[in-house]
């Protein structure tokens, strides 16, 4: 994950792990699961007092990849 947020808010570091869809297809995430962790996401932001414009950033990074992590048209768990 360090790599990852590393690399895609424009830091010296490479990805070299798996496919987001790889990485998260077997935890059959749903929408509201989702929903929770982005309100977690967003209590430590806050709690770390990250300004809100970087906040923002990094919202917009996590929600590129949520197709390829949300499950889609199966029955959770």
């Amino acid at each position: 994950v360090t790599e990852l947020v590393c690399q895609v808010t424009g830091g010296p570091c490479q990805y070299t792990g798996r496919s987001m869809k790889d990485s998260h297809k077997h935890l059959n995430i749903t929408e509201a699961e989702w929903r929770a962790m982005a309100a977690d996401f967003k209590l430590s932001l806050d709690r770390f007092k990250v300004p809100l414009a970087e906040q923002n950033e990094l919202f917009a990074i996590v929600e590129s990849v949520k197709p390829q992590i949300v499950m889609e048209g199966r029955s959770p768990r």
